[in-house]
This record gives C-alpha cells, structure tokens and sequence, in this order.
C-alpha cells in the first residue's frame, strides 16, 4: 500500500452542508501511485522549478533548497516538511453555518467556476460582455440552487475599472449568497482589498481566519513548472494570512504537458508538490487546496478541450493523488466543448462530473453553468447542471441496505400477487429513496405537449426568470454595508 502523508486537523464544525461520499472509482492503482509520486520528487530534486520572484527565491533559500540563479531544486525532505504540516481538513464557511463545506477525505461538493468576460444571453444563442450585476444574479441563482454548495466567482465583470473588480465581485456575491465564496485576485492590492472586506464582515482577522467565508484560487504557476511572478506575491499574501488557498495548476497535455495522460499527472503532481512546500515554508499549517486541473490540448486546432473521457481520467487520477497525500483538491469537471445548452453539452458534463465525483475529488468548481470550456457562462445551463449534480450526488449515495431498507417485512405483508402501491413502507420511504430533479420532464407525452411541448432549455429559462424575478434582497447587515461603503468604491 502506498504510504499515505496526514497531518492534525486544522478546523472542526457541527454544522456542514451535507457532501456525498466519493472514492469508488479508482483508476490509477497503488503502484501506479507510487510511481507518480516517486517520478515527481525525481523531478522536483533534478530539474527543480522556474521562480522568478525575489521574495519566494529568498523564502526557498532560507529553507535549505537549492538555488541556481532562478532554478529551485527541492530535496525530498523539504516536500515531505510540508506535506506533514499541510492540513489534511479544511473548513470552507458559509456566513450561515448550515452552508459549512468540510473538506475532508472523500467527501464531495459542486459549485461554480470562473472567470470568463462572457454570459450567454438567456434565450438566444449570443454571447455578451458580463457586468457585475451578472455575478449579483449568478449568486443569487447559486443561493437558490439547492445542489450547488458553493459560489466560485463565475465572470470577470467588464464594466468596471481594473482596480475596483476585486473587491467589488467579492462584496456582489456576499450581498447575494451565504455559501461559501472563492475567487481569483487580479493583483497583490486586490488580494488586500478583498481580505480588508472580509475583516469588516467577520470582525477581526481572527475571526475570519476561524470561520473563513471567502477563499483565494492562485493560478501561481506557469506550467510547466514555473512560478508566476505576479500571482506568487498573492499566493505569498494569502498564505501569510491563513485563509485557505487552492493552488491551481492547469498543464495542457501536448502544450505545456507531456501528450500522455500519465506524463501530464506526474509534472502535475510536482507542481502541486512545489506549491504546498511554498505555502508552509510561507506559514507553516496554512490551509491548501490542491489544484490539479489536467487539460488536453485540441490536437486539431492547438486550443482547449475540457469535455473529454481522457480530461475526466485525469482528473480522476489527480483526486487519487490528493487523497494519498490526504489534502482537499480543487479541481474542474462540469465543462464541454459545446457553445449553447445541447445534448453534447448534457453528455460531456455527465461524463466528467460523475467520474471526477466517483473519485472522491473534493471541491469540483466549473460544476454548474460553464459551456465553450472556461469561456462562457450560462443562467440557463447553470440551472440545467443543477440537475445533473443533483443526479450524481444520489449515484455517490448508493444502495442502502439496512433492514427497513430490504423490506423484508413489506414484502411478507403484501405478499404474492398483490401491490405495494398503499402499502406503508411505501408512503415512509417514496421520498427519501428516489430523486425528482427539478428541469426533468417525466410527464406522459399528452400532458407534455398540454404543457406547451417545452424541452428541457426552454424549462431552464423559465427557471431562471422565476428566480431572478422574485425578491432579491442584500444578505448584508446595513450597518455593515455602509462601512463597505464608505472603505471602498462600491458600484452595485
């Protein structure tokens, strides 16, 4: 068995939003594993990393790695530090406590991902520019999805000056959801600005870092296996912070990663590796998210495939590698290659969502209302992926098989030849044993066309319009939000 690397638990909760139970699909086996593992420190300690950032040069330095000009080579035992004081649970906090997402093991949750410039306009099949009132209503639509349990920021808002797009897309989504919210940063004065936000709302920087109720996603390295500059100072900031971080590393098997699958999850894996030593040398116990987000290049066209079975492999794999090191992963399933809301989008979303959940994967971003890959977002598709999730979760869930569960009883009761259609273990279990997603139409053919002969599009824009039309009142308290206010430019 491959050895597996824990550390102590970093946060508890009573309260979690429920997670499916993943890990029964295993597609790398325990050699293969360890043989990825051993490939990466190879890797790692011969070739080193590419860190062109005097700050985090200087924090490797200080540690004992070796440094050549640029080049970074980490020794196994400098992996092994931190991958032994990385915490092995993270507590990702809703503003309510009912929305906790607990990130431990192989339990799984689904939300949004981001962050495109475009939305298509409900109805039509064009693609505008997103605004911030886009991320208002794409977190109020998450809010009221039951099956989506956090709020990645799914658009970058085209509206705004640059300076001001940080902290306003974080205080957009606080005023319209308490799950959990997670995002990229733009630049080190952003990442500021956002963690000055979330002390006003938490109280104190305490406060916050107890009960962390937004989170940052780092893009830090440039694959392969170089630190981005720019992105490292917000990585570096965040990590000194204490608030959980996810590290993502997207290499693009054929591009920016070997062409084969096993190539890509072994540079992969060393630049997540790369990544937690950093953030534990920068302090030690800081929250991490592994972010492995395997990509496949178009071997047509050179540009990005994200709806395919061997992209859902690789994630599958890489959920695998986070579990042995026994840390959360941050990774993508949900996407397609399709530009509208159509049968190929519903296949490849299926494809890769229920593998990448089979998995185990922790924190699955891109879950709900991606289409034309990490291009494009859609109200419609949002509510559509909705569905699917839900369908997957109850896959996770399985077949329970307690005594009141085989019916023993029930059966004896009926009996030959009769129905259980009255019977009383019927009435106690037909809402708990089956699922009824919301978009699916399961009316008889008669009734359906009574109903206006709508398919399942059609019902997902009428969905949003009944969601988007009711009430949307700001979930800030006022005096809190006039603080904001006065702090910063606020353009809501």
């Amino acid at each position: 068995m491959p050895k597996m690397y824990s550390s102590s638990t970093l946060y508890s909760s009573s309260m979690n939003r429920p997670a499916a139970l993943g890990g029964q699909y295993r597609p790398l086996s325990a050699s293969d594993i360890q043989a990825i593992h051993a490939a990466s420190l190879q890797i790692l300690a011969e070739t080193g990393i590419h860190v062109p950032n005097q700050a985090a040069l200087e924090i490797f330095r200080q540690a004992g790695a070796s440094l050549d000009g640029e080049r970074v080579r980490l020794s196994r035992g400098l992996v092994e530090d931190g991958l032994a004081s990385v915490p092995h649970t993270v507590l990702l906090a809703g503003r309510d406590s009912a929305q906790d997402l607990l990130l431990s093991g192989q339990l799984v949750h689904f939300g949004t991902g981001g962050s495109p410039s475009f939305v298509l306009t409900p109805g039509t099949n064009q693609a505008r520019q997103a605004t911030l009132q886009d991320v208002a209503d794409l977190a109020l639509l998450a809010e009221r999805l039951n099956d989506v349990d956090f709020f990645v920021l799914p658009v970058t808002p085209s509206d705004l000056p640059l300076p001001a797009i940080a902290v306003n897309r974080f205080y957009a989504a606080l005023a319209h959801t308490h799950k959990h919210i997670m995002g990229g940063l733009i630049d080190l004065q952003g990442a500021q600005d956002v963690f000055e936000l979330g002390v006003l709302l938490a109280g104190s920087a305490e406060a916050l870092r107890q009960r962390p109720f937004i989170s940052c996603m780092t893009s830090w390295m440039i694959s392969p296996l170089t630190f981005d500059p720019h992105v490292t100072d917000i990585l570096t900031f965040w990590s000194k912070k204490g608030l959980p971080v996810a590290l993502s590393s997207a290499p693009m098997a054929g591009s920016t990663s070997p062409i084969t699958l096993a190539g890509t999850l072994t540079q992969l894996n060393a630049e997540q590796l790369a990544g937690i030593a950093y953030t534990q040398l920068v302090r030690k116990g800081a929250p991490v998210l592994a972010g492995y987000i395997p990509g496949q290049m178009n071997l047509r066209s050179g540009g990005y495939l994200g709806g395919t079975p061997e992209f859902a492999l690789m994630q599958a794999g890489a959920a695998q590698l986070a579990r042995f090191y026994d840390v959360p992963i941050y990774c993508s399933a949900g996407m397609t290659d399709s530009k509208i809301p159509d049968e190929q989008a519903g296949y490849e979303k299926m494809l890769t969502l229920l593998l990448t959940a089979l998995s185990g994967a922790s924190f699955i971003h891109h879950a709900v209302g991606m289409l034309e890959n990490m291009n494009l977002v859609s109200y419609e598709q949002m509510v559509l992926d909705n569905d699917i999730v839900q369908m997957v979760k109850r896959v996770l869930a399985g077949i329970e098989t307690s005594p009141a569960h085989l019916a023993v009883e029930a059966i004896q009761r009926v009996g030959p030849g009769s129905h259980y259609l009255e019977d009383e273990h019927t009435l106690q279990f037909m809402r708990q044993e089956y699922i009824a997603p919301p978009l699916s139409d399961r009316q008889n053919r008669a009734n359906w066309q009574e109903a206006g002969a709508l398919d399942s599009r059609a019902r997902a824009a009428l969905l949003v319009e009944k969601i988007l039309g009711a009430d949307k009142p700001s979930l800030l308290d006022p005096n809190l939000d006039q603080q904001i206010r006065q702090r910063f430019e606020i353009h809501l």
